[in-house]
């Protein structure tokens, strides 16, 4: 069971072990504003109670998504995770000159903190974003604008965090990196471009001498087996490069033609049982709408493909 350890006290964020026992504590909500008490008895974990009232769902979550921000804004630090798809790329504790608590940028999106440096900082630019992660992850819509406004943002995950947490527990897993992952760079965006728009991931397998491919999207998802890429124009997916099995890969057939990199803004996609059924781009400074057939994916007469994960 987690308990709320964490309330304001002059609008200020406070821990259980640093106020006084009972309605001395004199903290409401970090959600709902209602009175709290301190409960620092010898029998359960200490923590905060609503004082004759309802116990507010989302308190907890708000006291760990305002604790999150605080130590970010306060200590400028934060491992920056390696870039993907960047060869020479390397995680590593970054050290900010300032940082700024939810400013709207360009009047759509408001980070939960964004880090500034005076030098340009490897990996990471001179701007950073970042998102405190304790219900919801960045939606969709939120990616598309990243995009757009070529903002490097990273995503720090406290979702799954112990009933026992302190607030030094929770800068040493913002400095480990373990739960902060990005969510957009612009050094790196084929590959997110990639992630968003695929239409599936599929593996590259070997068969005897054969190699052989299932569920591709240009052939109605069915399996291709030998030269297949010799047959079928593939776009930019590596299935026609690779020489020997690979895990996944993201096939990009249905985006043939289009100039990945020269993607300016994401207006809209449509999937049909997950499968990628139209999209709405900008691709340099010309908008372009394409609409694709989708096929469903049975074995047997199951339908096998996951439209959350894109796996089957």
């Amino acid at each position: 069971m987690k308990y709320l350890q964490f309330a304001l006290r002059n609008n200020e964020l406070v821990s259980i072990y640093d106020v006084s026992n009972g309605l001395a504590c004199d903290c409401v909500c970090p959600e709902c504003g209602a009175t709290l008490i301190a409960r620092q008895g010898s029998n359960r974990t200490y923590h905060f109670a609503h004082y004759k009232s309802e116990e507010c769902e989302k308190g907890i979550e708000t006291a760990l998504h305002l604790l999150g921000k605080r130590i970010v804004e306060q200590t400028k630090r934060l491992f920056v995770p390696r870039i993907p798809g960047i060869e020479k790329s390397v995680g590593k504790v970054t050290e900010y000159d300032e940082a700024i608590e939810e400013k709207r940028i360009d009047g759509s999106i408001k980070p939960d903190v964004q880090l500034r440096a005076r030098m340009n900082l490897w990996g990471a630019g001179l701007v950073l974003n970042v998102e405190i992660r304790v219900s919801h992850a960045v939606d969709d819509a939120k990616k598309y604008k990243l995009l757009e406004l070529g903002i490097p943002t990273v995503e720090i995950d406290l979702s799954n965090i112990s009933t026992d947490y302190t607030e030094e527990s929770i800068e040493q897993l913002i400095l480990c990196g373990k739960n902060t992952k990005w969510i957009y760079s612009p050094r790196a965006k084929q590959y997110f471009i990639e992630e968003w728009l695929c239409d599936i991931k599929v593996s590259k397998l070997k068969y005897g001498k054969y190699y052989w491919v299932e569920y591709c999207p240009l052939n109605e998802y069915k399996t291709v087996y030998g030269r297949w890429w010799g047959e079928l124009k593939c776009h930019d997916c590596g299935c026609a490069d690779a020489i020997s099995p690979v895990k996944i890969l993201k096939c990009m057939g249905k985006l043939k033609g289009i100039d990945l990199e020269g993607i300016e803004k994401i207006e809209k996609i449509v999937r049909e049982r997950g499968l990628l059924k139209s999209v709405d781009l900008v691709v340099n400074g010309e908008k372009l709408h394409r609409e694709f057939c989708t096929y469903p994916i049975f074995k047997g007469n199951e339908l096998i493909y996951d439209s959350e994960y894109g796996k089957f």
